[in-house]
């Protein structure tokens, strides 16, 4: 996979200049274009002139990353809407997740939800200090239709990193055996096949990416996918974790919840988070060609 073009944003906060900073990075990484955008939804009144301030900040991430840097224009003063239109002809969104509050955020959601909801790229929140490339990469998968897109996506974000896949086993079904008085040994077949069903799904994963078979590992767990992958990442200490994202209408991702959102600001990493629809977008592989599966929201 090669990135051609990426997009930051920032409020020159602290944690927005560390996204900048990870995005920087990933741009030297790939020899891509990086983009640079000032959004806010609660501009700082010391930055008088924020388009020169980061205009500066364009010329030093060149220099430092040797890489070509563009500062966007003047936005619409709305960070999500800003984001969304730039995110619309880019490769990789990245920003902070914004902390600041308001009972606007509370009716419609943080602005780095909503930026999920509506991005057609992938979103990378950043929530650490970048000190090197990732080393660690745990991939979330379920098996669903819309394959190796997230594999080979998050795979290809950093080469060199060791990668992870992670099935957690839906534990409903087995539920209603319970209510139904199934005896242990009825429910203990039914964990056997099961397990045996989602290990031999994880074995194309494991082959997809050729280059990778010495660093790739599969594990299944079992229970709820978004506290299984929190627990999983402080088993591994995976620096980056990377989630499908299955668009759906705000209230519906409010009532229902979303794996995604969820694990944003409940691990202490950052999380790549894929649309599922991502690969069907000009021309991108389709869902009937890819053979494995990102987590769904």
């Amino acid at each position: 996979m090669h990135l051609q073009t990426i997009v930051a944003i920032t409020d020159f906060s602290a944690a927005a200049e560390q996204a900048l900073d990870r995005a920087a990075m990933l741009a030297a990484s790939h020899q891509a274009r990086l983009r640079i955008l000032y959004g806010t939804d609660a501009p700082d009144p010391k930055f008088t002139d924020p388009h020169a301030r980061l205009e500066q900040r364009a010329r030093q991430l060149a220099r430092r990353h040797d890489i070509a840097v563009v500062a966007g224009g003047q936005g619409t003063s709305n960070v999500v809407t800003d984001a969304l239109a730039a995110a619309a002809a880019a490769d990789l969104l990245v920003m902070d997740r914004r902390a600041h509050f308001s009972w606007m955020h509370l009716l419609r959601g943080s602005p780095w939800a909503r930026v999920l909801r509506g991005s057609r790229c992938p979103v990378l929140i950043v929530q650490n200090t970048p000190k090197a490339a990732y080393q660690h990469v745990l991939v979330a998968v379920d098996f669903s239709e819309t394959a190796g897109a997230l594999v080979r996506y998050a795979g290809g974000l950093q080469g060199e990193a060791r990668l992870e896949l992670y099935h957690a086993i839906d534990r409903r079904n087995e539920a209603k055996l319970r209510s139904a008085e199934a005896s242990m040994q009825a429910i203990q077949a039914y964990r056997a096949e099961v397990r045996e069903q989602a290990r031999q799904k994880m074995l194309p994963l494991a082959t997809a990416l050729d280059t990778r078979r010495n660093r790739v590992a599969s594990v299944l767990g079992a229970g709820d996918p978004a506290r299984q992958l929190a627990v999983q990442h402080e088993a591994s200490g995976a620096d980056l974790i990377a989630v499908g994202y299955q668009r759906r209408p705000a209230p519906v991702d409010w009532l229902m919840g979303s794996v995604a959102v969820r694990l944003v600001g409940h691990v202490q990493c950052d999380v790549l988070v894929f649309p599922r629809d991502y690969a069907l977008r000009e021309g991108r592989t389709t869902a009937r060609n890819c053979a494995v599966s990102g987590l769904s929201a």
